[in-house]
C-alpha cells in the first residue's frame, strides 16, 4: 500500500517580536508554536515546521526549540519521528489502524500548563494507553468552550468511543449530557474537588493527610498557617483539612492570596507565628514557583512546608535542595489500572467507585520531586 502523502501548506511563521522581550523563552515559545499548531489544525496530519526554522525565525538555540517541541508532543498536538519529520497531529483518526478504541482526553489548558500532579495524570494515562493498543485525542479547553459546546464538537471531531474526564469541572454538566446524546460512554476520575458527575474513579486524600498532621503534631505543631487562593479554592480538600485539624486540636490561621504582590504575601507567610505552613492550592504554590522561585525557596528554607497537592513545578530556576512534606498519588499504579479496566470493560459494568489512596510523603528532597514543564 502506498504511503499517504503528508501535506504541509502552512503559513509564514509570525514575527519574534512576541519572543524577544520574554523572559522565559521557552514557555513563551511554547505559547506562540501552540497558537500556531491550533490555527493550522485540520482534518488530516500535517508537516509542521522543523527544529531548524523555528531556530531561525525566532533567533533561539536548537535546544529551546526542542524542549518547545517535547511540551506539545505531551499535549498531544505534535508527533516527532526520529530521522523523519515534525507532523502536526489531525483531528481526524484513521479508523482502519488496529487499534482497541478511541479514548478522548478533555484537559483543561491553565491546569496543564502550571500544576504538575494535573499534567502528570496526562503524561502517564497516553502513554499507557497506547502501550495497550488505545488511539488517544487530547482536547484541551477553557471553561466556557464546557459550557457551550464547543468541546462536544471537538471530541466528535475526533471520533472518539470514549471520553475519560480527569477533574471535570462545573462546565462538564452539560458537556456529559450531549456526550450521552451522542452514545460517546463517559467516564469521570474524581480530584481534588467535590464530584460534578457521577466518577467511575475517585482519588482521595484524607488518610494521607491524617497520616501528615499526625506526624506534625507528634513534633509539636500546635498551630499552622494556612495558604490559600481568593480565586481558585478547593472546598473538598479545604473541608477534610479543617475536620483534621480539629480532631487534632491544631488551631489554624488562614492566609488568603488576593491581589498582593507575590512576595509581599510570601513574607507574611513567613513571618506568620505558625510552626507549619500549609499549601492549599495546587495553583498557589505553582505561581510563585514560577514568578517568584527565589523568595519561594527562602520559604522552604526557613518554615516546615506542606504542599496538598503534589510538588510545584518549578521550569524556568534551579530546584531547590530542601525538604518538603507531600501529598501525592502513585500515578503509574492508577493509570494502569484504568486501562485494565477499560480493556476488560470492567471501567463501565462494575458498582461502586474504584478508590485510589494518596499517601503522605514526609521530609523529601524537592529536588528529586519537582520536574520541570
Amino acid at each position: 500500500m502506498p504511503r499517504t502523502t503528508i501535506s504541509r501548506a502552512l503559513g509564514p511563521l509570525p514575527s519574534k517580536r512576541g519572543l524577544e522581550d520574554a523572559q522565559y523563552k521557552t514557555e513563551r515559545l511554547v505559547e506562540i508554536l501552540r497558537g500556531v499548531a491550533n490555527k493550522n489544525q485540520r482534518e488530516q496530519p500535517r508537516t509542521f515546521y522543523s527544529v531548524r526554522d523555528i531556530a531561525k525565525q525566532f533567533r533561539v538555540p536548537l535546544s529551546t526549540v526542542s524542549q518547545a517541541y517535547r511540551h506539545l508532543e505531551q499535549e498531544g498536538l505534535l508527533n516527532r519521528v526520529r530521522g523523519s519529520k515534525t507532523i502536526l497531529q489531525g483531528l481526524h483518526f484513521d479508523r482502519q489502524l488496529s487499534v482497541r478504541a478511541f479514548v478522548g482526553l478533555p484537559a483543561s489548558l491553565s491546569a496543564f500548563v502550571t500544576i504538575q500532579e494535573y499534567r502528570t495524570f496526562f503524561i502517564k494515562i497516553r502513554r499507557e494507553l497506547r502501550l495497550r493498543g488505545f488511539a488517544t485525542a487530547m482536547a484541551f479547553f477553557e471553561k466556557e468552550e464546557a459550557r457551550t459546546g464547543t468541546l462536544t464538537k471537538r471530541l466528535k471531531a475526533y471520533e472518539v468511543d470514549t471520553v475519560l474526564w480527569f477533574q471535570p469541572p462545573r462546565e462538564a454538566k452539560e458537556t456529559a449530557l450531549r456526550l450521552a446524546d451522542m452514545g460517546i460512554r463517559l467516564l469521570g476520575v474524581a480530584h481534588d474537588q467535590f464530584p460534578v458527575i457521577p466518577c467511575r474513579y475517585e482519588l482521595r486524600k484524607e488518610r494521607a493527610i491524617r497520616d501528615l498532621l499526625v506526624d506534625w503534631r507528634q513534633q509539636g505543631t500546635r498551630h499552622v498557617t494556612l495558604a490559600q487562593w481568593k480565586d481558585h479554592r478547593l472546598p473538598a480538600v479545604e473541608e477534610t483539612l479543617h475536620t483534621l485539624l480539629d480532631q487534632l486540636d491544631i488551631k489554624s490561621t488562614a492566609v488568603t492570596f488576593q491581589a498582593q504582590r507575590n512576595e509581599a504575601f510570601l513574607r507574611t507567610l513567613e513571618n506568620s507565628n505558625s510552626t507549619g505552613i500549609l499549601f492549599c492550592s495546587p495553583g498557589l504554590a505553582s505561581r510563585f514557583s514560577f514568578r517568584c522561585p527565589d523568595e519561594l525557596t527562602e520559604l522552604l528554607q526557613r518554615n516546615r512546608v506542606a504542599f496538598l497537592n503534589g510538588p510545584p513545578s518549578m521550569p524556568f530556576a534551579k530546584v531547590p535542595d530542601v525538604e518538603v512534606d507531600l501529598i501525592s498519588l502513585n500515578w503509574q499504579v492508577v493509570a494502569e489500572q484504568i486501562v485494565n479496566e477499560l480493556i476488560t470493560q470492567a471501567a463501565f459494568f462494575r458498582s461502586g467507585p474504584t478508590i485510589f489512596e494518596a499517601e503522605a510523603k514526609l521530609r523529601v528532597p524537592l529536588s528529586e520531586v519537582a520536574h520541570h514543564i
